[in-house]
């Protein structure tokens, strides 16, 4: 007996102390035999992998590209559940076993991305970038990045460009899901077919509630955790256990399989960043791919002929190594064109991911995952922890060294640090009653000399450095700025927002020692989004959505919305205005469209001058144009000042991203520390004025 088969888990030592081989279930078609290979299934993965891949390589057309991922989760519920499912009715089940062959089939084409990714950013990533890269490595290795994501950065955002990883999330929730579904299959096996369906059906439609429901209060959330993600695993798994009606005649497969390929195409061809999702809008693709997968059991049928043909099986016996490779090349891509990628860029790129994709299967997926070229399963186990152990400590090496900053200049790391001018207790000091508490740690100044109340979302919390210039000269601010919300009355992006808006009308209307409040907000953004047309770190995915207090959502930048949120900030204004406080409106910052910071840092390190970063004045009005019609219909009134940013950031009509050797601003659009200061001359007259 090898030393693999003693420690060999079988389904009664798994299960049961006393040895005996558990009772089997009802019949199982799908479990009792060996399941035999479909090559529909790898056509469905070509169609999964390439609507990614397309997407992210920035193509248009296919702007709901990212749902071939949870095409992926339900091909993967279904297969892995069919082999669980055959073992324990044949009383065979190893839990060694499992995961040895998910060591196969993960593991070695993982790492080898990891190991490249790690010399490729050493050699291009800025310290902060390499840094973040480390942290994120470390979460990739331990399976864990879906949740270190969720944490720090929103899928469809503009931050994700420099995050070769980030693509890793949904690695992290299938092998998340499978450290357990195992082992919950194995205890409910003795319940017998119909109980077992239920249950996992149960479950399923558990996870999609919450989905629903979690997708109210923090999308992110929805998007990446494992919990809200397992309905859709579940949904394969469903089909394996045969919980739905067979499909014995060949009309109905056709049908099931071109409603499904309908279905998936009206989902990548339909959606785009701006779509809800996963939620409701997940159902497209999981039901789409379910139908395929379910009525291509009839081989004859046109659609199952179609994907089985040898284009869509060799693309789909790629995709695995495709969906790793081709992230991490349109980053770094990205990274070194130093601005968003042009179409022959991006045909360049994909060209380049199919290469590394065939290279990585052949040489790598394939040799490792045969049994025969690394016979030993113990071996098997051992090298996938040296390689977890290995990755996890390269990544915190990078992460304790702040990303190896010497390899750059003293311009280039001075330049990089402007990410960090911002206010330090901006993110504790997001919570409302923190920022309303006695003696609040997020008042600017002192408690006692109070006098002006920062009113909005984080364009209003930028305002740190300017605030902080007036309370040195004895005008402290009571701090109010809740990222995404903005300043308004009744309606808000989400019921926090509106109740959290209610608790500072009402500590400002009972202090009269603040005699002003200063209103500031990212306007545009929820008035028609992000400013996409002005370059690659913004995007407009994870927008916030205006909702009034009863929680009915307005269609984003409908006309409805507009008028909401105008006839809302006239409110807000007015019971200001009625109560005595001078009202200051921070008219619109200039948007930049490119992470500032890492940006100049880039092209100070290629050799490149600042003086042409810039945006034009003119493109600044175009995309404000709303936004100033809804400051400006506010009116005039005794009491109501306003600001202008683009008074001092946009001399000579250009609107620039460094005075005085200094970056004015921290990304893409919020403020700098000195990006701040500069409008400290124009807030001191407005108190004047106000005064």
């Amino acid at each position: 007996m090898s030393r693999f088969q003693a420690h060999r888990l079988s389904l009664a030592a798994g299960v049961m102390l006393d040895g005996r081989k558990p009772s089997r279930p009802a019949s199982l078609h799908s479990a009792q035999a060996a399941p035999t290979y479909r090559a529909d299934i790898d056509g469905l993965r070509a169609i999964a992998v390439v609507s990614v891949v397309l997407f992210h390589a920035g193509f248009t057309k296919v702007g709901g590209g990212y749902v071939g991922v949870d095409i992926f989760f339900v091909i993967s519920g279904y297969l892995i559940t069919q082999l669980i499912a055959r073992d324990l009715q044949a009383g065979e089940f190893s839990v060694w076993h499992f995961y040895e062959r998910r060591i196969r089939r993960i593991f070695p084409a993982l790492f080898a991305m990891l190991a490249v990714c790690t010399l490729a950013c050493a050699f291009i990533f800025l310290p902060d970038d390499f840094r973040r890269f480390g942290r994120n490595s470390v979460a990739t290795a331990l399976f864990s990045s879906n949740i270190g994501f969720w944490l720090k950065t929103g899928y469809f955002d503009g931050e994700t460009y420099d995050q070769p990883l980030i693509h890793t999330w949904s690695l992290a929730v299938e092998e998340q899901f499978y450290i357990l579904f195992p082992i919950f299959l194995v205890s409910i096996w003795r319940l017998g077919t119909g109980n077992i369906r239920s249950l996992i059906a149960s479950l399923a439609g558990i996870s999609f509630i919450a989905t629903i429901v979690v997708m109210q209060y923090d999308d992110a959330a929805a998007f990446y955790l494992t919990p809200f993600r397992a309905w859709e695993l579940l949904l394969g798994s469903l089909m394996a256990l045969e919980a739905f009606p067979r499909v014995t005649k060949r009309w109905q497969s056709e049908v099931a399989t071109w409603a499904g390929l309908l279905l998936i195409a009206a989902a990548v061809l339909g959606y785009s960043e701006t779509t809800s999702f996963p939620g409701i809008a997940a159902l497209l693709p999981c039901i789409g791919a379910a139908l395929v997968i379910h009525g291509g059991r009839e081989a004859s049928c046109w659609v199952t002929r179609l994907i089985s043909t040898r284009p869509f099986v060799g693309v789909g016996l790629i995709s695995y190594s495709l969906y790793l490779w081709h992230w991490p090349l349109i980053v770094l891509g990205s990274y070194l064109a130093i601005d968003e990628l042009s179409s022959l860029q991006s045909v360049g790129l994909v060209t380049a991911s199919f290469t590394l994709a065939l290279l990585s299967w052949r040489y790598i997926e394939r040799p490792l995952r045969v049994p025969s070229r690394v016979s030993r399963p113990v071996s098997v186990l051992a090298g996938g922890t040296l390689a977890i152990v290995a990755v996890v400590l390269t990544g915190a090496v990078i992460y304790h060294d702040n990303g190896w900053p010497t390899r750059f200049s003293k311009d280039v790391n001075v330049l990089s640090s402007y990410a960090f001018s911002a206010n330090p207790e901006a993110d504790k000091c997001a919570n409302v009653l923190l920022q309303l508490a006695a003696k609040s740690p997020c008042t600017i100044g002192t408690s006692e000399n109070a006098r002006i109340f920062l009113w909005g979302d984080s364009h209003a919390g930028a305002l740190f450095g300017a605030m902080s210039e007036l309370a040195a000269n004895g005008a402290s601010t009571v701090y109010g700025a809740t990222p995404r919300c903005p300043p308004l009355l009744g309606v808000g992006s989400d019921g926090a927002c509106i109740q959290g808006n209610d608790l500072r009308l009402k500590y400002v209307l009972g202090r009269p020692e603040l005699k002003t409040v200063i209103i500031a907000a990212r306007w545009s953004l929820y008035l028609e989004g992000r400013a996409v047309e002005l370059g690659p770190a913004e995007r407009n995915g994870d927008l916030p959505q205006l909702q009034d207090r009863n929680g009915v959502q307005f269609d984003r930048f409908s006309n409805e919305a507009r008028e909401a949120f105008e006839i809302s900030l006239r409110k807000t204004v007015r019971r200001l205005l009625e109560a005595g406080k001078n009202v200051i409106i921070v008219y619109p910052v200039p948007e930049v469209g490119y992470d500032v910071p890492s940006t100049a840092a880039r092209l100070v390190a290629h050799g490149h001058d600042l003086s042409g970063f810039n945006v034009s004045e003119r493109l600044y009005r175009e995309r404000q144009q709303i936004a100033f019609g809804v400051l400006d219909r506010l009116g005039q009134h005794r009491g109501l000042v306003r600001v202008y940013p683009t008074q001092a950031l946009c001399p000579q009509e250009r609107c620039v991203v460094m005075m005085g050797g200094k970056l004015l601003y921290f990304d893409s659009h919020h403020l700098s520390i000195p990006g701040s200061e500069a409008l400290e001359p124009l807030l001191a007259r407005a108190l004047r004025q106000g005064a």
